[in-house]
């Protein structure tokens, strides 16, 4: 700033008095004083002089109407024009406003407030030497004229000066649009994201961690937030202590990955989070605060709780399965192990002839049966006690805490009962009986699955034995079961290796002695046990399902020697009958074994039992398929089905072998000559020829020739025999030109 005016004025006025000199003629002392004040002066003037000139700020003097008096050195360098072009012009007039801009004007009036005496500050643009706009902040300061009263003193000067700010604007405005962008990241962000500074007050507490906190947008005193919401550990139980809060830990210099917490906001759904953050440090490394970040982990968690579930509880009833089961089995067993005085016993459930309901009724609604099973199981058994289903209708129950034998029978008798009641299906009531298998704890076990095998073992020898009926497993079971194991692994190597040959026992007319046909039997010529009927391996085969390829072999092999048969003109009107099994009748159309896919020739004849036509529904489509293709079948152990006379009418058959069991007691007993005689009736009136099977004696023969029976097989008259010897029994009881065996079926 230059100097002040009012000095130079005193200091030129004392200079002006007149000089005295002494009588020396030397100045005088007051002289030399002035002089060197004046000399003072006028270095101090010139030296803020040199400084105003200088300065880094734009600087003017105004007078107190605005007009400018002074410019510095840096503005006319910033505006690059002349002294004399500026000097004496409004500053509002100057040539660094914009054109038709607000910038003069406002310039115009804080001149005039400053010459009025307000001291004024601007921000505002100005136009460079470039012609490029420039950010400039001002400052407008009145300095007033010297008097011995200020009261009323007028305005002397205006001080202007100012700065461009062009950087500093852009800077704050860019550090403003990063602030702007920061929040909006901030709010938008799908995780809840929280900080504090060093003290521990909160600075960020993000839209998602409000929602999380259940606080929603109104703002709320952090001493206040325990009123809104609790804080638990993973397991949503145990409260989380201040020193576990992840921001807390991450305040006090830890860095925290991905620590899992409960959120549970008052009156809304708990969230379950798992947080990741640390300490926010300066530049110089001191702690500013810290910043944790929340992710969301509620859906997640809930997905992997019923992928859990769902991989240890059966997907239809709701139960634990076999895998749930087998860990649940593995710790009591360990249990025992330590205790024996805490026994434990394993039940092993078949609902007997559920696939009649499935046939019946159809799958749906026997889903619903398994259902109301699964829970009349469960209101059966103990609190303690574990129902589980291990897949189609076969449940097993682990009984606990402790239950010995005694125990176990009495839970598997209230089982029985509870499946007793009938069950309401599609507005009919069906019954459906139990098969359970027990095996009580034993410290021979050491695998889990050994008591659920001996259970298991029970359960079919349940079955066995009539169904409906609990078993106890004991040892010879299961080496039963391990006959059984062993005779279906060589059952297939038989298989492999051609094992197997067929017999024929045949079939006699009664009337005339002649055979007018065989039924094939299958044996088994096994290496080390020698000749096997099929009461040693028929019941393996069906339950491995090898009674399948069994079954076909044996169809292929009775076609070749019936074909060889008819190819010698004596033995050209035999026939030759095969039994057949319901899983032969249920193959899958279009697999291998199914019967509709072959060809039979004439003189081949299908058995069928009534027991397998009622397993299996579908055997009666099968079967109405062949006999459209001309393929004659026979209902075997007729008699001994639970409808056999209703078999008779509906089954497309053409012939009916009579039972043993009911040949047996021919002659003498009335009420079994009563019932042969019937189906011969019956027979008669539907055109169907009646085979007598069974026939032992003489007696018997002409018994069930008096009573209308047309033909008869049994030892009587052979035993089964191979091929080469059957071919000659037929030659010594000749067929002739006559062909007795007839009826709708062939």
């Amino acid at each position: 700033m230059p100097p002040r005016p009012e000095k130079e004025s005193e200091l030129l006025n004392e200079l002006q008095r007149p000089l005295q000199a002494d009588s020396s003629g030397h100045e005088s002392l007051p002289l030399l004083s002035a002089r060197a004040a004046l000399h003072a002066a006028e270095r101090e003037r010139d030296e803020r002089l040199e400084l105003w000139q200088r300065t880094s700020q734009f600087q003017a003097v105004l007078s107190p109407d605005g007009t400018l008096l002074e410019l510095n050195e840096r503005t006319l360098q910033a505006v690059q024009r002349p002294a004399d072009e500026l000097l004496g012009r409004p500053v509002w007039e100057a040539p660094w406003w914009p054109e038709g801009g607000r910038e003069a004007q406002e310039v115009r009036g804080a001149a005039l407030r400053a010459g009025a005496g307000e001291f004024t500050q601007l921000g505002l643009q100005a136009t460079g030497p470039d012609g490029q706009l420039v950010a400039v902040d001002l400052s407008f300061t009145p300095v007033r004229a010297p008097a011995p009263d200020t009261a009323g003193t007028p305005v002397w000067r205006v001080i202007v000066e100012g700065r461009e700010v062009t950087g500093y604007v852009a800077a704050a405005r860019e550090a403003q649009l990063a602030r702007v962008a920061l929040e909006s990241l901030l709010e938008n962000v799908q995780d809840g994201i929280v900080a504090c500074d060093s003290a521990g007050n909160l600075t960020v507490f993000n839209r998602v961690s409000r929602e999380m906190h259940g606080l929603g947008s109104a703002p709320v005193p952090p001493s206040e937030w325990s009123r809104y919401y609790d804080l638990y550990e993973v397991d949503g139980v145990t409260p989380l202590s201040q020193e576990r809060i992840p921001l807390f830990r991450a305040l006090q210099g830890e860095q925290v990955r991905d620590v899992e917490m409960v959120i549970a906001p008052r009156g809304l759904p708990r969230r379950i989070v798992r947080a990741s953050g640390g300490p926010m440090l300066g530049p110089d490394g001191e702690r500013l605060g810290a910043v944790v970040a929340m992710h969301d982990v509620t859906a997640q968690k809930h997905a992997e709780d019923r992928l859990r579930h769902d991989v240890l509880h059966d997907r239809l009833t709701g139960l634990p399965n076999r895998a749930l089961l087998g860990s649940l089995l593995e710790k009591t067993m360990q249990r025992f192990e330590r205790d024996p005085a805490h026994p434990y016993a394993v039940l092993f459930l078949d609902l007997d002839d559920f696939k009649n309901v499935n046939d019946a009724y159809g799958h749906l609604t026997g889903d619903r049966l398994l259902l109301e099973t699964a829970a009349r199981l469960k209101d059966a058994v103990r609190r303690t006690d574990t129902v589980a289903r291990m897949g189609g209708d076969e449940f097993a129950v682990l009984l606990d805490a402790p239950c010995d034998e005694v125990n176990a029978r009495r839970v598997a008798e209230r089982l029985q009962r509870a499946m007793l009641r009938p069950f309401r299906l599609q507005r009919e009531e069906v019954r459906i009986t139990t098969s359970i298998g027990l095996a009580t704890a034993s410290r021979a076990y050491r695998r889990l699955e050994e008591p659920l095998r001996d259970a298991d073992t029970a359960m079919y020898a349940a079955k066995r034995s009539g169904k409906n009926r609990t078993v106890l497993f004991e040892p010879h079971m299961h080496e039963q079961a391990l006959a059984r194991v062993d005779t279906e692994r060589q059952l297939r190597v038989a298989l492999r290796e051609k094992q197997f040959a067929l017999h024929y026992q045949p079939v006699m007319h009664l009337a005339s002695g002649r055979c007018v046909g065989f039924e094939a039997l299958l044996r088994w010529q096994h290496p080390q046990r020698g000749l096997l009927t099929p009461g040693a391996f028929l019941d393996v085969a069906e339950r491995s399902g090898l009674i399948v390829p069994l079954g076909a072999w044996v169809l292929r092999e009775a076609q070749r020697q019936l074909q060889e048969w008819q190819a010698a003109p004596e033995l050209s009107g035999l026939f030759v009958s095969v039994n057949l099994s319901a899983q032969q009748l249920g193959v899958e159309a279009g697999t291998p074994g199914d019967l509709l896919t072959m060809t039979f020739p004439p003189g081949l004849h299908l058995e069928i039992t009534e027991h397998s036509l009622a397993d299996t529904p579908e055997a009666l489509r099968a079967m109405r398929a062949l006999h459209r293709r001309g393929v004659p079948l026979m209902l075997d152990d007729f008699g001994t089905g639970f409808a056999s006379l209703s078999a008779a009418q509906r089954f497309p058959v053409g012939t009916l072998k009579i039972d043993r069991s009911f040949v047996s007691f021919l002659p003498g007993d009335a009420r079994q000559t009563a019932i042969v005689a019937s189906v011969v009736t019956l027979a008669r009136h539907l055109e169907l020829n009646v085979v007598a099977e069974g026939v032992e004696t003489p007696e018997q023969a002409r018994s069930a020739q008096a009573l209308g029976c047309g033909f008869a097989q049994g030892f009587l008259f052979s035993r089964p025999v191979p091929a080469a010897a059957a071919a000659a029994f037929a030659r010594a009881h000749p067929l002739g030109e006559d062909r007795p065996f007839g009826g709708r079926g062939t």
